[in-house]
């Protein structure tokens, strides 16, 4: 292993435990029931309880390492996120109109449903940001799902960057860990539907949306909390 890609390996590993937002578990580690606390085994079944402890002790200290170390990516990545809207928000300053061309440029609003692109100016990228960085907030703390279709959105954008990371520092983590991670911090995937060009302009079709009891997710709605128990800071509304 060179030393570049041990430096960050194990600065990702150092940063695992600043994840609260998340635990091991949600990250694929499966505990020993031993391990776990009184209200935590009387809410599982026999049968999964046998099948926590029959696991073996390699294969489970194999899921805690790879667990840890997605942790880690997923904080690295966060602060990647951020520092790169930053970075967009610099590059679209002063530029009217923009173009898809523009956009392509960027490195965090090129991963927008692309049907939007001429519409992501600075303000935009600002009010992404500040949205962003609440999600972020949450990695931190104590999760909870997103509160808007740009919230969402930005989820997908902090998965894809953990995803660079992951391909970058070829790290060993769970195949299907993107998978597990998005069934884990996301409500729903309705937001994917704005990346399938053969359902493009669905969002203005009231009569599709209200059978599929989807949120509005027409650009203008983007900002706008998904009910009442919901906020999302003015700045971005």
């Amino acid at each position: 292993m060179d030393t570049g890609r041990e430096n960050i390996i194990a600065r990702l590993y150092a940063d695992a435990g600043r994840l609260k937002g998340l635990s091991l578990e949600d990250l694929g580690y499966i505990p020993h029931p031993r391990d776990l606390s009184d209200d935590e085994r009387g809410g599982l079944d026999a049968e999964t309880l046998a099948w926590m402890a029959a696991i073996p002790e390699a294969e489970r200290a194999r899921r805690l390492d790879q667990a840890r170390l997605l942790a880690g990516a997923i904080w690295h990545a966060s602060i990647i996120l951020i520092d790169q809207l930053f970075e967009d928000i610099h590059l679209l300053h002063g530029k009217r109109p923009i173009t898809r061309e523009d956009i392509d440029e960027t490195w965090v609003l090129s991963g927008l449903p692309g049907q939007y692109a001429d519409k992501y100016n600075g303000l935009f990228a600002q009010r992404f940001l500040i949205v962003a960085a609440d999600m972020t907030t949450k990695l931190a703390a104590d999760w909870t799902y997103p509160t808007c279709v740009a919230q969402e959105l930005a989820v997908r954008c902090l998965l894809d960057q953990v995803e660079v990371t992951a391909d970058t520092y070829d790290l060993e983590l769970e195949p299907d860990w993107r998978g597990m991670l998005t069934e884990r911090i996301l409500e729903d995937t309705d937001s994917d539907m704005l990346y399938d060009r053969s359902l493009d302009g669905f969002q203005h079709d009231e009569g599709f949306n209200q059978q599929l009891r989807l949120a509005p997710m027409a650009l203008e709605h983007w900002f706008e909390p998904f009910n009442e128990e919901r906020h999302v800071t003015p700045y971005a509304r």
